[in-house]
């Protein structure tokens, strides 16, 4: 009988692409994972992986195992769930936030994580959207929460709630109530977080949409380092409105309206379809209720 070890390595092969890799999500050796699979095929009589092929390929056969293994485990997953709601099957959890996640409902998050799971070592990591995004595919991270604009095979997602954006700057560049056209913005340095940023990624597709394009944009890879340079009345950002709605209210930074206005920014839980249902559940209810993007981000 193939044991639950030998299903989870032949899952995370496939998921990850390779032995090397599984080791890693598994949190043992290489040669550990290869052994494993030569005694499940030699417990099913039949090859797994098409050794002629350099690259962890499956067999027809291997397929159908793959199958199945994915239902096992999942009942497997589920029959750890009945005993306590909290149960998760898992000794860690890495995940990956943004910086604006990070500075806003991170500790929230974190603190009801570990109510719910007190036994489990969370290892949060902060980074860029794209980043995230390629780690999770890699399987160094379980889950992400970024913005919902990126579109991998093999990955999932859960939308959460949606962040309302405002073009911002120093009252000392601009001071005027009148809405403007976006096209106008172009007289101003545009400060962006570039392609690498989720919301970067939202922005350039709708002023592309828009048919707008400004010849003088400065990308930062630090939402705070944007924040700085706008303060500093180097140009205008789009900025989440609540988070920084108590510099508006100091006087400190300055609402630009324009027509049309900015997009709203529809944050999401993602995480691999290799996933247990149980889990994502858990934690995208957790993310949920904790999740909140309303509340000012002090600034000195």
């Amino acid at each position: 009988m193939p044991t639950i070890k030998q299903l989870e390595a032949l899952r995370w092969i496939v998921a990850l692409g390779s032995f090397e890799k599984a080791a890693e999500r598994l949190h043992t050796t290489q040669s550990a994972i290869s052994k494993r699979i030569q005694e499940l095929e030699a417990e099913l009589r039949t090859p797994v992986f098409d050794r002629a092929q350099r690259s962890s390929r499956l067999t027809a056969k291997g397929e159908a195992i793959m199958t199945l293994a994915e239902e096992l485990l999942s009942v497997r997953d589920r029959i750890l769930a009945v005993g306590t709601s909290r149960a998760i099957a898992m000794r860690q959890l890495r995940f990956g936030v943004t910086e604006l996640t990070a500075m806003t409902w991170l500790p929230a998050f974190v603190s009801e994580l570990r109510a719910s799971y007190p036994n489990i070592a969370l290892e949060p990591e902060v980074e860029m959207s794209a980043d995230l995004v390629e780690s999770l595919r890699k399987g160094s991270l379980d889950f992400i929460i970024v913005p919902d604009t990126f579109w991998t095979p093999g990955l999932r997602r859960v939308p959460l709630i949606n962040v309302q954006n405002a073009w911002m700057c120093s009252p000392e560049l601009f001071h005027d109530r009148r809405m403007l056209p976006l096209r106008e913005l172009a007289r101003f340095n545009i400060l962006t977080q570039g392609r690498r940023s989720g919301s970067g990624l939202v922005f350039g597709k709708w002023l592309e949409e828009n048919g707008v394009e400004f010849p003088r944009l400065l990308t930062s890879n630090s939402l705070m380092a944007m924040v700085g340079l706008t303060l500093a009345a180097v140009g205008v950002s789009y900025l989440p409105q609540s988070c920084f709605g108590g510099l508006v209210e100091q006087g400190r930074l300055w609402v630009i309206s324009t027509d049309p206005p900015l997009p709203a920014v529809t944050y999401a839980l993602m995480f691999r379809g290799t996933e247990s249902s149980n889990v994502v559940d858990s934690l995208a209810n957790i993310a949920r209720s904790t999740c909140n993007f309303s509340d000012p981000i002090r600034w000195a």
